[in-house]
């Protein structure tokens, strides 16, 4: 019996942990933080598609509803960049009726690479309101001295928004807060 013990506490100890509770690795290397900044509903909007200028190449790959391997609906967003030190970065939902959700930190750092992360739609009992699609995901890196975008993407948000139950996202809340990490299928 004790073996048996000994035998489960080992192979737990082996399992990898789940990806929906760490943050995303890529993200953390690209803009040196995972834990941003979030309105939910903000009455602006996001910047207009600006292409990437010399010495940048942003490519927002996809960006689609998606589950974090613990069953909460997030979305899951992937894109190729090259990018300068610098102008800070800002992640935007848009729907029907306007911005779902704006999430700002950090400031690009000299990166060559894919870039993966999850935004977290709902925690506890707490749910960001989402109605039917469609839905846009626009990811923009924004000059803090002159306050305008350096590049901005844009990609329709496949899959269907997932129906959510709880209170709309509080102050403190968990609810698309942190860049999480991807599934190890995408990874």
């Amino acid at each position: 019996m004790l073996c048996l013990v000994l035998l489960a506490l080992v192979l737990g100890a082996c399992e990898k942990p789940d990806a929906s509770d760490v943050t995303s690795p890529s993200a953390k290397a690209l803009i040196g933080t995972t834990t941003g900044n979030v309105a939910y509903r903000p009455p602006d909007v996001p910047p207009d598609v600006v292409p990437n200028p010399e010495g940048w190449d942003v490519r927002l790959e996809n960006a689609r509803f998606s589950e974090l391997e613990n069953g909460d609906e997030a979305i899951q967003v992937v894109m190729q960049v090259q990018s300068e030190r610098g102008p800070g970065f800002e992640v935007w939902l848009t729907d029907a009726e306007g911005t779902a959700l704006r999430w700002t930190a950090g400031s690009a750092q000299e990166y060559d690479g894919v870039v993966c992360f999850q935004l977290r739609l709902e925690s506890e009992n707490e749910a960001l309101d989402l109605v039917d699609g469609p839905y846009e995901m626009t990811v923009a890196f924004r000059d803090p001295a002159m306050d305008e975008p350096v590049v901005a993407q844009s990609i329709r948000v496949a899959g269907t928004p997932p129906q959510l139950e709880g209170e709309p996202p509080g102050g403190a809340s968990e609810v698309a807060r942190d860049l999480l990490g991807c599934p190890r299928s995408v990874i």
